[in-house]
């Protein structure tokens, strides 16, 4: 089994980053740019995309999936 890339301190990180506004000349965070900002400013050593991917579902609101009957 494989040790998990991100701890809880770090997922926060990682959320408070892609809350804020996205770099000069981007209309958006993408998941490259996330990871790419994650290991610049030392969040982490290394990271993927799909890491990123699958920590920010992770975080996903179930209002999405509720329905109003």
């Amino acid at each position: 089994m494989r040790a998990k890339a991100l701890d809880g301190e770090k997922e926060a990180q990682l959320i408070a980053l892609r809350l804020g506004p996205a770099p000069a000349g981007f209309a958006h965070w993408t998941l490259r740019l996330l990871a790419n900002q994650a290991v610049a400013l030392d969040i982490v050593e290394s990271i993927s995309h799909e890491t990123v991917r699958q920590t920010l579902k992770k975080t996903t609101s179930p209002r999405a999936t509720s329905s109003t009957r």
